[in-house]
C-alpha cells in the first residue's frame, strides 16, 4: 500500500504493541507520550513527536490509545491538525461514550473509524506490550460514520499487517457484545478472587491452574477498569442481571440434587466452550 506514516498517541499496553507492530510491518512510526519515562528504549525504531500537532500533520493512520476519559480531549488537540485524507482511529474498549464526540470532532476533517483490538493482558504499561500481541486476535472495527470502503480497508489491512482478524461491528453491538465477552467476565474474576479471599483465603496456598487461569484478569488495571465497567454499565448492567438470573437457577438445580439437569447444564457449556475459535 506504499508507504504509510502512523502515529500512535499514548504508549501503554495497547499503543505501545500498536507501534511496535506497525514498525515491524513496515510502517513509519511516530509516537506522542506525554509522560518523561524514557519509552524510545522499547519504541527503539519509532520517532518521539514533541507534540500532538507535530504527530498529526506528519501522520496518514492515526490510534487514538488512551484512556476512554482522555480520549475526546486528545481528539480535540489533534483535529486542527490532521490530514484531509488521514484516518483517526480509537482503541476504545468501549465506543458509546467517545463515538459521538469524536465523530463531531473530525467531522470535514479527516476519516474517523474506531476499532478495536480484542487482545490484552493482565499487564499494564509500555513494558508489558509485545510486537505479537494482536496476532490471531479479532481486531473490530466500526463503519457507522465511513462508507468508504477504501478507507475501511486501508484501516483493516494495518489489522491485518498485526496479525489480527479484522471484523465489522456497528459500535451498539460492540458495546452489547464486549459487555457479554469482556466486560462480564473480568467483573466475575474479580468477584471469585474476592470470593476466595474472604471465605477461603487459607486455600489460596495451594489453588491450581483453573483457579489462576479463571481470575487471571483479576489482576489487571483497576483505574483502567473502573472506566472501562462504568463507560459500558448500561450494558453491563443487564448482562450481570442475566448472570444472577443464571447463578440462582443454579443453586436451585443444586439444592434438588437434580443430576440430570445439572449435566445438561454442564454438557451444554463444554459443547460451547468447545466451539470457541482459537
Amino acid at each position: 500500500m506504499g508507504n504509510v506514516n502512523l502515529g500512535v498517541v499514548g504508549t501503554g499496553l495497547i499503543g505501545g504493541s500498536i507501534a511496535l507492530a506497525g514498525s515491524r510491518a513496515g510502517y513509519e512510526v511516530t509516537f506522542y507520550e506525554p509522560a518523561s519515562c524514557p519509552v524510545e528504549t522499547v519504541l527503539s525504531g519509532a520517532v518521539r513527536a514533541t507534540s500532538l500537532d507535530e504527530l498529526a500533520s506528519s501522520s496518514d493512520l492515526i490510534f487514538i490509545a488512551t484512556p476512554v476519559s482522555t480520549i475526546a480531549a486528545v481528539a480535540d488537540r489533534l483535529a486542527p491538525f490532521v490530514r484531509p485524507t488521514a484516518i483517526v482511529s480509537d482503541v476504545a474498549s468501549v465506543k458509546g461514550p467517545v463515538f459521538g464526540r469524536l465523530s463531531e470532532i473530525f467531522d470535514g476533517r479527516c476519516f474517523y473509524v474506531p476499532s478495536h483490538p480484542m487482545a490484552g493482558s493482565e499487564k499494564s504499561g509500555l513494558e508489558a506490550a509485545r510486537v505479537n500481541l494482536f496476532e490471531n486476535a479479532v481486531a473490530i472495527i466500526s463503519p457507522d460514520r465511513c462508507r468508504d470502503k477504501g478507507v475501511l480497508e486501508r484501516l483493516a489491512h494495518f489489522w491485518r499487517e498485526a496479525g489480527s482478524i479484522p471484523l465489522f461491528v456497528d459500535v451498539l453491538t460492540h458495546d452489547r457484545l464486549v459487555a457479554a465477552v469482556s466486560h462480564l467476565p473480568h467483573l466475575v474474576a474479580a468477584i471469585l478472587m474476592m470470593h476466595a479471599a474472604e471465605f477461603a483465603s487459607e486455600g489460596l496456598s495451594f489453588v491450581g491452574n483453573g483457579f489462576r487461569d479463571s481470575t487471571r484478569i483479576a489482576a489487571g488495571s483497576p483505574e483502567l477498569w473502573t472506566e472501562i465497567l462504568l463507560a459500558n454499565r448500561t450494558d453491563l448492567l443487564t448482562n450481570l442481571y442475566r448472570f444472577r438470573d443464571a447463578l440462582n437457577e443454579t443453586a436451585r438445580v443444586l439444592e434438588a440434587n437434580d443430576a440430570k439437569s445439572l449435566q445438561a447444564f454442564l454438557d451444554a457449556a463444554k459443547r460451547s466452550r468447545d466451539r470457541l475459535a482459537g
